[in-house]
């Protein structure tokens, strides 16, 4: 980590003691509200995030809405959207290796006991198989395109198109800055959302879809890293906010957006400018975060049941005019990612229910009729 990230202070012996009320109230109940938290339970929160991130979601526990569900062990976390019955937990479990196995099993017990459908989504092959284990549903959920800074020359062929966005956005006088003080956070965050507004507001949903992308509040960053793309007069034209993994170990380019007048490539440049300060600081990984519905027919532990892998098949090859699935997954592909595949894992089974609590969930029953109805007329006209 750079010496100019936001660092979150050591618990501290009375926020250890904090730690084990915090314990002991947050297992004795299903589901605290996270807008409940005291100030020290969110600093424990925030804590266990960075330390256990898993996937690019897993630090959203500790900045967004929701619930908070712990395991009796206490070395267990989980955020929660819940949907009546219906438990989407976006970001896998927050928990050392060796206490997945004994919280995956307690949730299939709380799934049946309590008549719960839990859905865990994002989830690894290596933990998947240990859900399939203790009797989950478990499915391709879509692959996350990663890559090794340390690897990254940008020579060659396959990286002519990135070299050439990056070319102009230098001649045209774009820089690259990190913003690290909290205070100029704070300054710069009424122009990120409008920058963000900004880029949302022609496409099928004007909102991010919640599960599927993270939340991004300039205001509340606590380690996220905001890096900025300006022109020469310091205006803004594009940021890009990544996520702790694995204990700032890796990070993922979690929320990227820009203005609809920014300089062409802006992106490209931002991504790759990035990716070079992190390869500086011997990062070992960077996500480009999930690409739902990607090869979900490949799947090496195959798929338990048939109905998702079709929705999932069909939510990536034709349904692009409204998520724009295989739109993100062309952009991301210039970066010559390798791809790890993601799991989607339901106890105690999937149903038609289960799928609209998803889709109501995600924010996906609200999208923009407006712009729906003509990305599908421009959708045709390319077919």
């Amino acid at each position: 980590m750079s010496a100019g990230t936001t660092t979150i202070p050591v618990a501290s012996p009375s926020i250890v003691g904090e730690d084990a009320a915090f314990r002991s109230r947050s297992t004795q109940t299903s589901l605290v509200n996270r807008r409940d938290l005291t100030p020290p339970e969110r600093q424990v929160l925030e804590q266990h995030a960075f330390d256990f991130a898993c996937v690019p979601e897993s630090y959203d526990i500790a900045i967004s809405d929701g619930h908070l569900l712990r395991s009796p062990c206490g070395s267990g976390m989980a955020s929660v959207l819940a949907d009546r019955n219906f438990w989407h937990m976006a970001g896998g479990l927050l928990a050392p290796q060796e206490s997945k196995p004994e919280m995956i099993r307690w949730l299939y017990s709380v799934s049946t006991e309590q008549r719960k459908t839990i859905a865990v989504y994002n989830v690894s092959k290596t933990d998947a198989v240990k859900f399939r284990d203790a009797g989950f549903v478990v499915n391709k959920f879509g692959e996350e395109p990663v890559l090794n800074p340390r690897d990254m020359t940008w020579s060659g062929k396959p990286f002519e198109w990135v070299r050439r966005q990056a070319n102009f956005c230098v001649r045209s006088g774009i820089e690259i800055s990190e913003i690290t003080d909290s205070q100029q956070q704070v300054a710069i965050g009424a122009t990120l959302v409008d920058i963000m507004e900004e880029d949302l507001a022609g496409r099928t949903f004007d909102k991010p879809l919640r599960l599927l992308e993270g939340e991004f509040d300039p205001h509340s960053l606590l380690r996220r890293r905001l890096f900025v793309a300006h022109d020469r007069e310091g205006r803004v034209e594009a940021f890009l906010a990544c996520s702790p993994i694995d204990g700032g170990r890796s990070w993922a380019f979690e929320t990227y957006r820009k203005r609809k007048n920014a300089t062409r490539g802006v992106t490209a440049y931002l991504f790759k400018t990035v990716i070079d300060t992190l390869r500086d600081e011997d990062v070992e990984q960077v996500s480009l975060c999930l690409v739902p519905g990607r090869n979900v027919r490949e799947s090496p532990l195959g798929n338990d049941d048939w109905k998702i892998e079709k929705v999932l098949s069909l939510w990536y090859s034709q349904l692009d005019f409204i998520f724009n699935a295989k739109g993100q997954d062309h952009f991301k592909s210039r970066f010559r990612p390798r791809y790890t595949d993601r799991y989607l894992c339901v106890a105690p089974a999937n149903s038609v229910a289960s799928l609209w609590s998803f889709l109501k969930t995600t924010g996906a029953t609200q999208c923009n009729w407006r712009n729906l109805s003509r990305h599908f007329r421009s959708s045709l006209f390319q077919r």
